[in-house]
């Protein structure tokens, strides 16, 4: 996405390449003609120009990646989930508010065409009091959990911070949060096959109670087979019921009460100059926070409440009982940005920025 900038003419660009595997890393730099290149973060902190600090590193590494950029004055990126416990998620928050620099999550769902027309259509009230909804994510028909030579990590949850349900449910969570509001009780269950063959969770069925005291179902799984796509999501209101049949559908249908046909919405997203529209959003919208000395979209405490909603669902896995989600102890978020704005795509920019990145998965 930062190089799909780049060619779109915007001063913005990659100042060095992070690596512990040397040979990954020389890799990297070939294929993406980027010098020069570190194994230790510090390292390139202080010796390079680069204003921004974007951490795709295993989840467990996110809090010491964040504070070492933070005490360096450089702004945020990290990848989601943000961090694996609280008490680090607040660290990484306190971290870069001393020293006045931004943080910021990169939760790819919440800049999804698809879901910003979805959000926009609830806010003018398309389909009047939101009540239900259901978001399946059920693509994996595997019965097992694991992924292959580098990503070997992701199925490790002393690093990973469990299976699907830490990996994707973030995704979800932040999803149904752009929706229907904040969590405030979730219960969750998980099912499996005698077939299934990994201690982590193999489906997750979540039943989510919200501050608007709209209620979803939330199903994850990494053994259920998808019937052919991804999943599929519905919101269910008093005047109607807005869906998408998958999770990258082109048209979105709003059914409403006293109509015989349904009204569709085109929510094609087509890549920007090779990347994914989404994902240029996201560092379109970390710029423009930057300039205008706001919270992004998806700021450490957006995303702060995306982890806490997870991990309230693992306690509910265990105790087998409904569980609230820890609030903050930390304050003073500002409210995300209307997702109008980034209809069809985000507003222009007016800073440059480099960024220090390692490889994004």
């Amino acid at each position: 996405a930062i190089q799909a900038l780049r060619r779109e003419g915007r001063d913005v660009g990659i100042a060095a390449l992070v690596d512990t595997d040397r040979e990954h890393l020389a890799q990297c730099a070939r294929a993406w003609h980027i010098a020069p290149t570190f194994t230790e973060l510090n390292d390139a902190l202080a010796d390079t120009g680069a204003e921004a600090v974007l951490l795709a590193t295993p989840h467990h590494l996110h809090r010491a990646g964040a504070e070492a950029a933070a005490a360096g004055g450089r702004h945020v990126l990290v990848e989601k989930p943000m961090a694996l416990t609280l008490d680090d998620a607040d660290a990484m928050i306190a971290a870069c508010r001393r020293a006045g620099v931004m943080l910021m999550v990169l939760e790819s769902v919440r800049y999804q065409r698809g879901n910003l027309l979805i959000a926009e259509a609830l806010q003018r009230g398309v389909i009047g009091q939101v009540l239900s909804g259901r978001i399946d994510r059920i693509g994996r028909g595997r019965h097992t959990y694991q992924y292959p030579g580098r990503r070997a990590w992701l199925a490790d949850p002393d690093v990973c911070g469990g299976g699907i349900w830490m990996v994707n449910g973030v995704h979800l969570m932040s999803q149904a949060r752009m929706f229907f509001g904040e969590v405030v009780r979730i219960d969750a269950r998980e099912v499996r096959s005698d077939r299934f063959d990994s201690p982590l969770e193999a489906t997750v069925v979540a039943l989510v109670e919200f501050d608007s005291h709209a209620v979803a179902t939330l199903t994850l799984s990494a053994e259920l087979h998808g019937y052919g796509r991804w999943g599929d999501l519905a919101v269910f209101g008093a005047d109607g019921t807005l869906g998408m049949t998958d999770r990258g559908a082109d048209t979105i249908e709003i059914h409403r009460e006293g109509r015989q046909a349904a009204e569709i919405l085109d929510c094609t997203d087509p890549p920007r100059d090779g990347a994914d529209g989404y994902f240029v959003r996201q560092i379109e919208e970390f710029l423009a926070a930057v300039a205008e000395g706001r919270q992004s979209a998806t700021s450490g405490v957006c995303e702060r409440a995306s982890l806490a909603a997870v991990l309230a669902g693992y306690e509910s896995l265990r105790t087998g009982l409904p569980v609230s989600p820890q609030a903050p102890l930390l304050v003073g978020a500002s409210a995300p940005p209307d997702p109008a704005e980034y209809l069809p795509r985000a507003r222009p920019l007016a800073v440059h920025q480099d960024a220090d990145a390692k490889e994004t998965r």
